[in-house]
């Protein structure tokens, strides 16, 4: 780790990862830019939080952490001083901000080692799973043993081999074990429709079969010969159930052997109570050495009915019940750690349960056709004025003489075929004016709304010829009067930014992308979201870091809050941590609700979406007899105010709320009213569910090499095709090329069987041919045209087509705007199109990044990894494959 002083003594970091609880010399830092005039001892302290402090000398400009420093995990406060001797004892010269590290958790009871010696803890990981199979096979041999035993235990009982006390018993319990043989044959039936939840059901039941091998020893001196047995029947079911058509016949040859028994039981009952001695004899034996059978075999079909109806009341589609149920598994073949893929397309992925590490193998870009396609508007119409800005804005005044407001006519780029966004907002509109946006004698249109945002997605199934629709808006009376009525519209033509098929299906996917309020007029413009940095942050989104993000409002201290009601804030602590202090009680703050406020500031909150903030709460003090605890969002009130009836009883509190935007300020206010306490832990979480508290620190992020997003093409994308950073292999796939239309040789075919349209030979541009002539959509994307089949259905006007038999050999274009190929190939200059191509090329990157980038990267549970590009008004998903090692026990639990 590396950190930086600037001239003012701020720092940065490097990464804020001091280290893994246990490392001793494996990770070294290193201190850039500390020298000051007249120091000469330079030291950095280390604050736990708990009155523990750590002074290490840096003054050579390098420090190793060693065990004792690295003693638990959790945020350290950190700050770094420059000293100079005077007399007997050194003075401070100049201090840095106080910044924030993280000790890292040890994966399992041992140290995380550091990145340079990584591969060694996967190899301990490795032998761990070596030596715990090698246990378990053990265990298994026992069993296979006691088993032996047991059968013979069943033939010196004669012919009632799995009676235990009476005739009558043992044929309840054969009856039992046809039972569970039965379910199993109904199960396994089931895998033969979905092998998955047959194999969740065979791992559960392999899992309870083998409880532990210390139960086993208990279980020696309970389990009578005929337990045994009816174990051994469960057992072969549930081995049944995790195969197939030919496992379903063995499971339905058990209950039919069971039935038997159950048979030869009830015949032979007169016989069994002078075997009965010698069979319990026998079966004392083999159980003395049954280490791995269950404790009691009715406890094992109990368990095994238990997993089946909870395995029978979900569904295995759920992705977070898969891994549970192959972590299960793995934990049953000894398996406690193993690696795990995420090959999902997102621009934001959550961190699996159970991950400590990650290592990102391959990241790709993902390219649009940026458009807005409102055009602005001013006139008037129907007795309203209409005024446009130069942002966007419209403002809207005068009585309405109907019950509409034309704006104008479609444009071209409106009166396609496709799917569309459609956005109404509103600024100001303080008559509460109700309207709508719409195309007229269409029924394509917002919401009605009074305020905020109306939007929906819509699908433009028929296009007007003659453009004689107009567009503007309507949901009001006539009479109505707009009186400084402000607005914005757009459109956005998802069919040209995405392309046939890869639209976004709702308004909500599309503003997760697409996260600002308003967007300006664009036409048209090929955009590609290439990856610049990879963020990871934990799951804890409060920013505790410094006092920047506790506001106290209406004082001049930062530290205290003093008025009226006598209440001070007597600390704020960076450890995410605030105590109030009221010393007096006047009658007024019984119905006074501002008494001992203070606003908490939260940033990095999104639009529309929704979060979970919590904290804990202790009373130090009730100054009246029913004090309460008030929450605010940006001055409103979420809930209902908490009363408060314990003293000194820490309290969780937690609440959601959807960030609205309303202005930019983002804060949570607390009111006490009649009390002092101590707030400390806060925590917000994406969703609507409060987790467990973990310590916030800053997101981490790696900055992707600038010669790496040098390279030709990069973050380029069409259709389903893209270029992609192989970092596990170091290499540079190139999978999209580009060519300049204007640089094309177009001719004009008036003879065609689809119409008259512009074509240019392509066969030098080495086009990806996908075959199916006249009817495949290739992966192509241009900045002016929809690219679409080759047929007379959906090659019209605006459009492009790749044509080829068994090779692409032309670009087809039909744009009725322009009257010859002259005056077409002016147009097309800086008209790009991306395409895939033939054969990737293939680029060794290997000196261009160093061989531990984005490798083995420390990660929290529920925490985020983050594709961000240099702007966060576009937040596109890309395609990325991240590695995980995760501890199996996390995910599935104790079994």
């Amino acid at each position: 780790m590396t950190i930086t002083l600037n001239a003012d003594y701020d720092v940065t970091l490097s990464t804020a990862l001091l280290g893994y609880v246990g490392e001793t010399n494996a990770r070294h830092v290193s201190v850039e830019g500390m020298e000051v005039d007249g120091a000469d001892r330079y030291v950095l302290t280390i604050d736990y939080g708990d009155g523990v402090q750590y002074e290490v000398d840096i003054t050579g400009g390098q420090w190793t952490p060693t065990a004792d420093i690295l003693r638990s995990a959790q945020t350290v406060s950190c700050q770094i001083c420059a000293k100079k001797l005077s007399g007997q004892e050194y003075i401070l010269v100049k201090k840095s901000r106080i910044f924030r590290l993280r000790i890292g958790a040890a994966i399992g009871d041992t140290a995380i080692p550091s990145p340079s010696v990584a591969a060694d803890a996967l190899d301990r990981i490795d032998a761990i799973g070596r030596q715990t199979h090698a246990d378990m096979q053990t265990a298994v041999t026992a069993a296979e043993t006691a088993t032996t035993a047991a059968e013979n235990a069943e033939k010196s009982a004669t012919t009632a081999g799995v009676s235990a006390d009476t005739a009558t018993q043992a044929a309840s319990r054969a009856e039992t074990a046809k039972a569970s043989a039965e379910t199993s044959a109904t199960q396994a039936d089931t895998a033969m429709q979905g092998a998955e939840t047959a194999r969740a059901e065979a791992v559960k039941s392999q899992n309870n079969a083998k409880i532990s091998a210390a139960q086993a020893a208990t279980s020696a001196q309970q389990t009578t010969a005929d337990k045994n047995i009816t174990a051994g029947y469960a057992k072969t079911a549930k081995t049944a159930a995790d195969s197939t058509t030919a496992d379903r016949q063995a499971v339905q040859t058990l209950a039919e052997q069971v039935t038997a028994d159950k048979a030869t039981v009830a015949d032979n009952a007169a016989k069994v109570a002078e075997d009965r001695t010698a069979a319990e004899t026998a079966a004392q034996t083999a159980q003395s050495i049954a280490d791995s059978l269950p404790e009691d075999y009715t406890t094992a079909v109990a368990k095994i009915a238990e997993n089946t109806a909870e395995i029978s009341a979900v569904k295995l589609t759920d992705k977070e019940l898969q891994r549970r149920v192959n972590a299960l598994y793995d934990m049953g073949n000894g398996v406690t750690h193993q690696f795990e893929t995420d090959s999902d397309t997102a621009y934001q992925k959550t961190v699996p349960t159970g991950a400590k590490l990650m290592s990102v193998k391959s990241v790709g870009g993902k390219s649009v056709v940026w458009n807005q396609i409102f055009e602005a508007y001013s006139g008037t119409n129907n007795g309203v004025t209409v005024t446009t800005e130069a942002d966007g804005t419209i403002t809207l005044n005068g009585t309405a003489e109907s019950s509409y407001i034309y704006f104008k006519s479609l444009s071209s780029a409106q009166n396609k075929i496709g799917k569309y966004i459609l956005k109404l907002l509103i600024l100001n509109n303080p008559d509460s004016v109700t309207m709508r946006y719409a195309y007229f004698n269409r029924t394509i249109s917002t919401p009605t709304a009074t305020k905020g945002t109306a939007a929906a997605l819509v699908n433009q199934t028929a296009k007007d010829i003659e453009l004689q629709k107009v567009a503007g808006l309507s949901g009001f009376t006539t009479g109505t009067v707009f009186n400084d009525v402000k607005i914005k519209i757009q459109i956005f033509d998802l069919t040209q930014m995405f392309g046939s098929g890869n639209e976004p299906s709702t308004v909500e996917e599309f503003e997760s992308m697409f996260p600002n309020g308003y967007y300006p007029y664009n036409e048209g413009e090929l955009m590609s979201m290439s990856v610049n940095n990879v963020v990871e942050q934990g799951k804890n989104l409060f920013d505790c870091y410094g006092f920047s993000c506790i506001a106290i409002l209406n004082v001049n201290d930062e530290r205290k809050l003093n008025n009226s009601y006598g209440t001070t804030i007597s600390t704020i602590e960076p450890t995410n941590k605030i105590v109030v202090t009221q010393s007096q009680a006047p009658e007024s703050v019984i119905a006074h609700s501002n008494n001992g406020w203070f606003c908490v500031g939260i940033k990095g909150m999104e639009q529309s979406k929704r979060y979970t903030f919590s904290f804990d709460f202790t009373t130090t003090k009730m100054l009246i007899q029913n004090p309460v605890l008030q929450i605010l969002v940006n001055g409103r009130f979420p809930e209902d105010a908490i009363n408060i009836s314990e003293l000194n009883v820490k309290k969780r509190v937690s609440f959601t709320l959807e960030y609205t935007k309303v202005d930019d300020r983002q804060y949570i206010e607390l009111r006490l009213s009649g009390m002092s306490g101590i707030f400390e832990n806060f925590q917000l979480d994406e969703g609507s569910t409060a987790t467990a508290y973990t310590p916030c620190y800053t997101p981490i992020s790696y900055t992707i090499p600038q010669a790496i997003q040098n390279l030709d093409g990069y973050g380029w994308s069409a259709g389903t095709a893209r270029n992609y950073v192989d970092y596990e292999n170091k290499k540079y796939y190139q999978c999209v090329q580009s060519v300049n239309l204007g640089t094309l040789d177009w001719k004009f075919n008036t003879t065609s069987g689809v119409g008259n349209h512009f074509y240019a030979l392509a066969d030098h541009l080495n086009f990806k041919y996908l075959g199916e002539f006249g009817s495949t959509i290739y992966n192509a994307l241009c900045s002016k045209y929809r690219t679409v089949a080759r047929n007379s259905h959906v090659f019209v006007d605006k459009t492009l087509a790749i044509d080829g038999v068994t090779v692409v050999s032309q670009i087809q274009v039909k744009d009725t705007a322009y009257p010859d190929v002259t005056a077409f190939k002016q147009a097309m200059q800086g008209v790009i199109l991306y395409y895939e191509l033939a054969n990737p090329i293939i680029t060794d990157i290997s000196t261009l990044i160093p061989d531990d980038f984005l490798w083995n990267i420390e990660v929290e549970a529920g925490g985020s990894v983050t594709f961000k590009n240099s702007n966060d008004s576009y937040r596109i998903p890309v395609p990325s494959e991240e590695e995980y090692i995760v501890k199996l026990s996390e995910i599935g639990g104790s079994v």
